[in-house]
């Protein structure tokens, strides 16, 4: 289900490049808290992705050694939201939303906090 090679949007390349030097992590870690953040709604996202043109990553760089786990979460949100678009589309568009929400990190403690509260707000 997950596709060996996706791209971001440009905005969400930009968006890693600020994060990155303000918290000190690389972009396919902020990929991977990004997509968290927004996948674990389980809401249908309803704005389409801009574009493609942005950073490229492969599943393994993205997922690392945890690829399956991503795509439990994924198969998850498709059978919740019955969202037919495809794979590599609803993960870019999960990475936008979730980065939306760590626009306003400063540094590695706001990113424990941001996903501290995420994780009791879910709970």
């Amino acid at each position: 289900m997950i596709p060996h090679r996706l791209r971001t949007s440009i905005w969400s390349m930009t968006q890693f490049h600020s994060i990155r030097r303000r918290v000190g992590l690389a972009p396919n870690i902020l990929a991977r808290i990004a997509f968290l953040l927004s996948v674990r709604e389980l809401s249908l996202i309803r704005r389409e992705l801009a574009d493609t043109r942005g950073q490229e990553f492969n599943a393994p760089t993205l997922f690392g050694e945890h690829q399956k786990a991503y795509e439990l979460l994924l198969a998850k949100y498709i059978q919740v939201t019955q969202d037919q678009r495809d794979p590599s589309l609803l993960i870019a568009m999960h990475i936008e939303m979730g980065l939306q929400k760590m626009r306003h990190l400063r540094n590695l403690q706001d990113v424990v906090e941001l996903t501290l509260d995420s994780e009791r707000t879910a709970a």
